[in-house]
């Protein structure tokens, strides 16, 4: 299962019908602002406009409150970090990344991820599409066979928090 952070901006790209395959799979929406900029010196205001705006569509296909936030490119403020707190938000930071959007190649992807993880790791691939960065669907696909033949579960994030609390 996975959590996947949602740009608000590109679920106008989506049906809601695919959103709630997703959902009914057992995977789980969470926020990442409505665009895919830092917002890491923009104004609280904006940020916040943002984040309600993104919040607004995740609730537009699904009743259950995230907790989750990825800040766009990684970049967090102190600033976004209070609002964050206020709301009762986790920014979540993976720890296996391969630069996925610049580097073309699926299968270094996938062997670059595979070298980090380690269970309880937090992975992050950003979505393909259709024209662009169609690589990353071979990439996914390499790394999760990778993952399943190190036995390692895949979980979405409220999974691995509810493990973690056990």
């Amino acid at each position: 299962k996975a959590t996947f952070f949602i740009t608000g901006s590109h679920c106008a790209n989506v049906t809601e019908d695919e959103i709630t395959l997703l959902l009914n799979d057992g995977h789980e929406l969470a926020n990442h602002n409505m665009y895919d900029y830092p917002y890491d010196k923009h104004t609280n205001e904006r940020f916040s406009m943002d984040l309600d705006k993104t919040d607004e569509i995740i609730s537009s296909f699904t009743n259950v409150k995230t907790k989750w936030y990825r800040a766009p490119h990684a970049k967090l403020s102190d600033t976004m970090q209070s609002i964050l707190d206020q709301r009762g938000l986790i920014h979540v930071i993976s720890d296996s990344f391969a630069n996925d959007t610049a580097i073309p190649d699926s299968k270094w992807i996938s062997e670059f991820i595979l070298k980090q993880v380690q269970p309880g790791s937090i992975i992050v691939i950003h979505m393909p599409e259709r024209g662009v960065r169609e690589w990353l669907y071979e990439a996914m696909e390499l790394t999760l066979i990778g993952l399943n033949n190190r036995n390692l579960e895949i979980l979405n994030l409220t999974q691995l928090e509810e493990l973690q609390l056990n």
